[in-house]
This record gives structure tokens, sequence and C-alpha cells, in this order.
């Protein structure tokens, strides 16, 4: 057995609620697996981080009520997606998922509203320097749009020193940049209910939604060539489709026919095949069962978001997901035309 099965029976175990193998909760800090982590015998190591981590979770809902109190008074459908949202559904605890900021979708016709309700609301389009936030340049501005389905991140000054600025990421799509296909937003956002995160009253997706979201957003995680160069495959991704999974009861025709409408069903695929590729359930069988396709399964050993750059893999699941990364074997398959997208990115992201 080499040192790459060792850790994923480790993993398995830890699910299990037995002792691992070998103590991997280095690794699975690393990774970001705080659920996990809480589960083995050093977890005791990490509540202080865990505690400053719902602290700030704290304050940027704090920070952040007025909006969505505004968007409910202005009648702007949208969700908070990811972090604690996302860490509430899939183990019950807004802290297990470390984040930086909060994730907002709403429809492309909106944003022009959205962004002077930010504006006013003391927000500003920028990054945190030494001096400071400094606002984005009109060409950074406009490249963050043109390049993604975001648009330049909004930051606000806080008094806590514990969580000195809070950060608001607006998603005008649950597809990446490069995708030439676009969710019918409208659709998607009908598919809300209430919740509440530290004190506000928020809307996110309905079950079957948020995973589709959920999905979308890790398999850009697990393929964009950029992503990958600054080290983003981790164990995490894979690790929260299948808790989502475990945790909430989907209803398998109504996630079918959400992915056939919003034809995103490979990319669904694609992250239930690999979490299940660690975790090694029953019930996420059931669920590629039922999205299989030739399409999907054509995906499985691919990298790349845009047509042009798809690369076929040469290095096993694995050993892409636990060795140092990037590498030569990665860098390898790039083109001169992936380097440059990568150095783009890399100075104007």
């Amino acid at each position: 057995m080499n040192q790459y099965e060792k850790i994923i029976n480790s993993v398995r175990s830890l699910v299990k609620g037995e002792k691992p193998e070998i103590d991997i909760s280095s690794l699975l800090y690393e990774h970001k697996c705080f659920y996990l982590l809480s589960k083995t015998d050093r977890a005791n190591a990490y509540k202080t981080e865990m505690a400053m981590n719902q602290i700030c979770i704290s304050e940027r809902y704090k920070v952040c009520r007025s909006i969505f109190e505004a968007f409910e008074v202005n009648e702007i459908p949208y969700a908070v997606i990811k972090g604690a949202v996302l860490s509430k559904s899939a183990y019950g605890d807004v802290k297990l998922r470390k984040s930086g900021d909060i994730d907002l979708l709403i429809s492309r016709k909106n944003i022009d509203v959205v962004k002077k309700m930010m504006l006013d609301d003391g927000f500003v389009q920028g990054r945190v320097t030494d001096n400071g936030i400094e606002p984005f340049s009109r060409r950074e501005l406009l490249f963050q749009s043109a390049a993604s389905h975001q648009v330049a991140p909004f930051i606000k000054k806080n008094a806590n020193p514990l969580c000195p600025y809070v950060n608001v990421d607006i998603n005008m799509d649950i597809f990446w940049g490069e995708s030439d296909r676009k969710a019918d937003m409208d659709f998607l956002l009908s598919y809300t209910e209430n919740e509440e995160i530290c004190g506000s009253r928020i809307r996110k997706l309905t079950a079957e939604t948020e995973f589709i979201s959920l999905c979308l957003h890790h398999y850009k995680d697990m393929n964009s060539i950029y992503l990958l160069s600054q080290g983003s495959l981790k164990l995490f991704l894979f690790y929260d489709i299948y808790f989502y999974l475990r945790n909430n009861k989907l209803s398998l025709n109504q996630l079918k026919k959400l992915c056939e409408k919003l034809a995103v069903s490979e990319y669904v695929y694609y992250c239930i095949f690999y979490a299940n590729e660690i975790f090694q359930d029953e019930l996420l069988s059931l669920y590629l069962t039922v999205l299989d396709t030739e399409k999907a399964r054509k995906l499985l050993y691919t990298f790349g978001l845009a047509e042009d750059e798809i690369k076929t893999w040469n290095i096993s699941f694995s050993e892409r997901l636990f060795m140092d990364f990037p590498n030569d074997a990665f860098y390898s398959l790039l083109t001169e035309k992936d380097l440059k997208k990568i150095r783009l990115n890399r100075d104007l992201m």
C-alpha cells in the first residue's frame, strides 16, 4: 500500500468514527478539512482558530445585515452561497468551513442597482493593502468583469480588529468566465428559501440548487488551469460534495430535472464521481447511476475550462490530489498560450 492509499484509508476511517491508520491532522489542516480535523486527536489544537472563524463570520453578517434588508425591501432576488451558509448545510455548523468573504448570487440585470447599494453602504471595490483599502483601477474592474462571472470584490472597513475588513463577492452566474453557457438566473433564484446565519435573516438556494451551485464552483477549482497553477486542488472540494449529499435529503428526480434544465449534468457527475473515489459510499453510487451519460464520463480524465484548453491528465487522481502542486507533470501539459493566461490572471486578479 502506497502513502496515498494510506491517506485515503485514514480519511475513510475518520468518517466512520474509527482511529485512522496514520496521523493525517496536518494534511487535513493544509487541505482545509476542518470538519474531519475536529474528529482527530489533535482537534483541540485548532479550537482557537475555529473560534476566531466564528467571530469573523458573525462580524461579516452583522456588517452586511443592512444589505440583506435592502434586498428584501427592494425585492431583489438573491442567494448567499458558499462559506458559512454552505458550512451549515453540509456540516451543521457555520464555522467548519473557512472563508474570507460573503458570496452573493444575483441576476446580471440587477448588478447596477446592487452595486449602488453596496457603494452607498460604504463598500469600495478594491483590495486591502498596508495603507488600507486601495480602489481597483478601471482596467482591473473591466478585466475582472470580462474574465469571470463576478464583478470586482467589495470591501468595507470594520471596527472589530479581529475582522478589520469585510469582503463581499458578487456572482452573476454559476458558470465560470470561460464558459460559453450562461445559467438562467431568474429560474435559479426562484429556488430560494429563508435561513438565519449568526442572527441575520438571509436567502439561500434550496438543497438541490445549492448542491448544483456547489458542484459548479468546485468543478471550476478542480479544472481551472490558472487555479490549478495556484495549488487549488484540495481534499475539501470532494468532502464538501460528500457530506452535503450525506447530510441533506435531496430529491434525485428533482436534482436530475434541474441539472438537465441548467445543462450541468456532466459537471455534477464529475464532482460526485471523484468524491466517491475517496469515500466509496453507496449513496454516491446511486447519484452517479442517475446522472450517468457518455458526455459526463468523457470529462473524468481531463482538465481545463475553455474548449480550446482541455488537456488529458497523465497522472492518477490520488497523485494530483496529494502531491506538491503545481509540479512538472502539470506544467509539461501546458502550452505557451496557457502559460500566458496564468501570468495575465496572476497580474490582474
